[in-house]
């Protein structure tokens, strides 16, 4: 049995080069895969008979940022690290904090072909929900553009959702028109912490039903036994996190409620980037379920693997 070609890696400088790319591949009917930081390559349905590796290395220029509008132009290969780092020192950010990876290589593009997210997504919503534009070069080469620069456009169809979560299967985004929020000066971060998922469960749900307005809320197990065997000691938590001027007074009244739900409740300023705080899902998850509906599986009680 003859071991399978080395595979090429190709990264083409901008998205004329990924047209001509592309074109090339169409008529030499060579399949291919796409690369950005390389934290996602087990999810979906990964390709087995690629023959090129089309990587983002090279997309990774921030071609706008229009600060008064509240929005930025990028490239796919941007990582996330690189944006939020130029972002802001204008006293922005895009809304989005999905685990990193290694090395924090995350880029904008693999974020938006996956449609992952992070604790954010509670507020700002996911990724699809930031998309204002989006340029793809189409399996045939031609380079298609949807969406615009503004946040109020109603034209047409909302073809950048389409995208998002669509894991290159409907050809490769070379760049995105993102909407933006302004950073807040301080964050606090609220807790609570118990051995019995029932109890996470129900706060977490009174906590999403309340009138507090968190930020980010989320919810990890660190103990395995979720199916009436005993739970493991270190159990799980549900987190909350609040920012501006209300957010000492809003943490608080969350931490008063989480006391009500029989739980360890614990307040901290945060001090580190909250992606850390709140924990990191591993780069490559395991063929199953996708990590949303793994919290969603948390708060109706079933086993997590």
């Amino acid at each position: 049995m003859s071991e399978a070609a080395p595979l090429e890696r190709v990264a083409p400088a901008g998205r004329d080069a990924a047209a001509e790319l592309m074109r090339s591949l169409e008529r030499d009917g060579r399949a291919m895969r796409i690369h950005g930081g390389g934290t996602k390559l087990g999810w979906g349905s990964p390709v087995t008979d690629a023959a090129v590796e089309v990587s983002t290395a090279r997309l990774d220029a921030i071609l706008e940022h229009n600060e008064g509008d509240f929005t930025v132009v990028v490239e796919a290969g941007v990582t996330l690290a690189e944006l939020a780092g130029r972002l802001g020192k204008s006293g922005q950010r895009l809304a989005l904090d999905p685990p990193l990876g290694a090395g924090d290589r995350a880029t904008i593009g693999g974020v938006a072909a996956s449609a992952d997210a992070g604790p954010l997504r509670h507020r700002y919503g996911a990724a699809r929900d930031l998309i204002l534009g989006v340029t793809v070069v189409l399996p045939d080469a031609t380079l298609a553009k949807a969406g615009g620069k503004v946040i109020k456009n109603v034209a047409g169809y909302d073809l950048p959702k389409l995208y998002a979560g669509s894991f290159g299967t409907l050809g490769l985004i070379v760049e995105l028109v993102l909407r933006l929020h302004p950073l807040p000066e301080r964050t606090i971060s609220v807790s609570g912490r118990s051995a019995d998922p029932d109890e996470i469960a129900a706060a977490a749900w009174r906590l999403a039903d309340s009138p507090l307005e968190p930020e980010a809320l989320d919810v990890r197990w660190d103990g395995r036994a979720l199916d009436g065997g005993q739970a493991d000691a270190n159990g799980g938590a549900v987190l909350l996190r609040f920012a501006g001027g209300e957010a000492t007074a809003l943490a608080g009244r969350a931490r008063r409620l989480i006391i009500e739900e029989g739980l360890e409740a614990a307040v901290l300023d945060e001090v580190e980037p909250p992606s850390r705080a709140y924990g990191r899902r591993p780069p490559t998850p395991a063929p199953g379920p996708r990590n949303s509906l793994r919290v969603a599986a948390t708060l109706h009680g079933k086993r997590i693997d």
